[in-house]
C-alpha cells in the first residue's frame, strides 16, 4: 500500500506534481479550502486518513506538543539555492524511502537525511 499524502497550501507546486508523477496519491490543501487555519489543515488531513506534507514546522508543534490527531507529518526543509522544481526530485525519492514509515511519525526531510519520530499516541 502506498501513502496518501496531503499537501498543505504552502507546499510547492512543482513538489505536488513531481509526487504525483511519481505515483503518490496526493490531495493539495489549495484545491480544498484556501487560507485555512493550520489546526483546520491538520484536522482535514487527519479525516482524510492521508500524511500532511508541509514546510511549516508548526504542524510538528501542533501534533507533537498539542497533540492534535494526524496520520503524520512530513516537513519541508530544503534551504539553499536553486528553485522547488530542482528539489522535488528529492521530496519524491525522500518520500519513496519513507513510505509507510512516515504514517504515525513526524518526518523531515532535509539535503542530507530523513528523520522520523514517532507521534505521541492520542489521549
Amino acid at each position: 500500500m502506498t501513502v496518501k499524502l496531503y499537501a498543505d497550501e504552502d507546499c510547492p507546486g512543482p513538489v505536488v506534481r513531481a509526487l504525483r508523477a511519481a505515483g503518490f496519491d496526493v490531495v493539495s490543501q489549495r484545491d480544498v479550502k484556501r487560507g485555512a487555519a493550520d489546526d483546520d489543515v491538520l484536522r482535514l488531513s487527519h479525516l482524510a486518513e492521508r500524511v500532511l506534507v508541509t514546510r511549516d514546522l508548526g504542524f510538528g508543534k501542533l501534533a507533537v506538543l498539542r497533540q492534535l490527531p494526524a496520520v503524520g507529518v512530513v516537513i519541508l526543509r530544503l534551504r539553499g539555492p536553486g528553485d522547488w522544481l530542482s528539489r522535488a526530485p528529492r521530496v519524491v525519492a525522500a518520500m519513496q524511502k519513507l513510505g509507510e514509515s512516515a504514517v504515525g511519525a513526524i518526518s523531515t526531510i532535509d539535503w542530507n537525511a530523513i528523520r522520523t519520530r514517532p507521534l505521541p499516541r492520542e489521549r
